[in-house]
């Protein structure tokens, strides 16, 4: 009958309204959960991941010893701030903090309802703790940790807040020290410190990072979202890394469709990147690391006094050229200090072309006149001559000769000689008895280049190890160090990096990339330069599949 057929529709369509509605509310509460105000989570979306190596203790005080023990404390436990793309600073556990007393306090308030993983409230104490416990004499962990931490003074007036008084200023204390991870007291403070490394919780550790551990063992680690992550919840709901002896073995396995992704953490054979590139579905992404390969001349030596010469040979110098051949294009060609893409580089100072013409007027301008019979460059009697350090490390050792063949163009003769790390650094490095030396420097996240170039430097005890001294040079870098007003610190390291061009305290050749292969439907993954391995982590909540 017309009236029941009617009603009959009339129930249908208020059912499929009902339905309707329903799917909206549940779609608004995945929004909600996850954080975003666009973006709907797939509660099964999963990721496999496979590096080089294996865990030891998956602990952020012990983590610089072992680059997967970094990678797993990056996604389990959290810091009082974090690392951006172009190393600024960004509020991480605490928002960022307070500066006072002429940039030696640092007051930080901890965000509202923080919970480790087990559900336990995220106190100041826990801060402290941290701190406490890395400062003290029985750490057996890297003490470079508790560098910016040491003779500072702390307060906990409050469970949300945390107070820092250093002994003097430091700029680049955020992002070198206050970025270490936060360890719980309620599961570690009763521990003595000299026994923390040995302690269950580093293979059953309870963070406040993105992930959870799920599962941990010899073959992979196997993590889950942590609901409750104060930057969002993580929107692949599965990370799982696997752990392979060797980067060929991890890239054979994404061939075979076992993984979704590798990171190769070191510069990349031509065969592994074009094995890499051939990868069905796959993005292969080279992520420019924030160090640098130097070439660094002694200026001690009478050979590389004069700043022309120094100039004359990092104009004859090819970088493109071993960029291409050495490292099968993946690095960045540089003569900057300061790493290119970062908020202090200015790329006005950084001179990549090579100027052969310009080299050897510079060379002749300080006196060298080439040797109509042996072509070598002599001044009074002496001929340019002089050995370049290196360690056995195959990419270095093969750029080293390209060097040398390079400065034979200038009628500069160069010798290579290799040995164990170890011996470069202890019997040619640190006591400065080297003429040239080939090796790498990492400045970090903070630009602040005191250690490796300031003149206070440049006793055994320290790293300037060209024995570079400036007095200019001095007092941009100091400059630079102790103010926190960022558009102060970017002037004096933009007329630093125009001073080194004419200086020429060492010559800064190319910054190596790593190699990230993960699946072509997996969005915001990082972009910008990687101060650390793990640090490709660090947006990981952002990621969608």
């Amino acid at each position: 009958m017309p009236g029941e057929h009617a009603h009959s529709r009339r129930t249908v369509i208020l059912a499929a309204f009902l339905i309707a509605a329903a799917l909206a509310a549940a779609g608004a509460l995945a929004l909600r959960l996850s954080g975003g105000d666009s973006v709907v989570l797939t509660n099964q979306s999963r990721y496999t991941e496979g590096v080089a190596g294996t865990w030891q203790r998956v602990n952020p005080l012990f983590a610089n010893a072992n680059e997967v023990d970094a990678d797993l404390s990056q996604l389990v436990f959290s810091g009082l701030v974090r690392i951006a793309g172009d190393g600024q600073v960004l509020g991480d556990l605490a928002e960022l903090p307070a500066v006072t007393d002429e940039g030696r306090t640092y007051t930080f308030k901890l965000r509202s309802n923080l919970q480790w993983h087990d559900g336990a409230a995220v106190t100041s104490r826990d801060l402290l703790f941290t701190v406490r416990t890395l400062t003290d004499g029985d750490f057996t962990g890297d003490r470079l940790l508790a560098e910016g931490w040491r003779g500072a003074e702390l307060e906990v007036p409050d469970e949300r807040t945390f107070v820092v008084h250093l002994r003097q200023a430091s700029a680049p204390f955020l992002a070198r020290s206050a970025t270490v991870g936060i360890l719980p007291e309620h599961l570690l403070g009763a521990i003595p410190v000299r026994e923390l490394s040995d302690a269950t919780f580093n293979a059953n550790p309870i963070g406040t990072g993105p992930y959870k551990v799920e599962a941990l063992d010899s073959r992979e680690a196997r993590l889950v979202a942590y609901d409750r992550y104060h930057l969002g919840r993580p929107g692949v709901q599965r990370l799982t890394l696997r752990f392979f002896s060797d980067d060929a073995s991890a890239t054979r396995a994404l061939q075979g469709g076992d993984l979704d992704g590798v990171f190769v953490r070191t510069s990349p054979a031509q065969g592994q990147l074009s094995d890499l590139n051939s990868v069905k579905d796959t993005v292969t992404s080279q992520l420019q690391r924030s160090s640098q390969l130097l070439l660094y001349l002694n200026t001690g030596n009478t050979l590389f006094r004069d700043q022309r010469v120094r100039q004359a040979i990092s104009f004859g110098i090819g970088r493109e050229a071993i960029v291409q051949k050495n490292f099968v294009g993946a690095a960045t060609p540089s003569s900057s200090p300061i790493a290119p893409g970062t908020w202090a580089y200015t790329e006005e100072y950084d001179a990549v072309s090579q100027d052969i013409s310009r080299a050897r007027v510079l060379l002749a301008e300080a006196g060298w006149v080439q040797s109509p019979s042996t072509g070598i460059l002599t001044k009074e009697g002496q001929e340019f001559r002089f050995t370049i350090r290196v360690d056995n490390d195959p990419v270095r050792f093969a750029i080293a000769n390209e060097l040398s063949a390079q400065l034979n163009t200038l009628g500069i003769r160069a010798a290579v000689s290799s040995t164990t790390f170890t011996v470069l650094h202890l019997d040619y490095l640190v006591p400065r008895r080297y003429e040239a030396a080939l090796a790498v420097w990492d400045q970090g996240a903070d630009p602040d280049p005191y250690f490796g170039w300031h003149s206070s430097q440049m006793g055994t005890a320290g790293l300037n190890l060209a024995n570079f001294e400036d007095p200019v040079a001095d007092e941009l870098i100091s400059k630079g160090r102790t103010t926190n007003d960022l558009e102060t610190r970017k002037d004096s390291y933009r007329q630093f990096q125009e001073i080194w061009q004419d200086l020429v305290p060492g010559v800064v050749i190319a910054y190596p990339h790593s190699v990230y292969a993960f699946p072509d439907n997996l969005k915001n993954v990082m972009s910008g330069v990687l101060f650390a391995s793990s640090l490709r982590f660090a947006d990981v909540q952002e990621w969608r599949r």
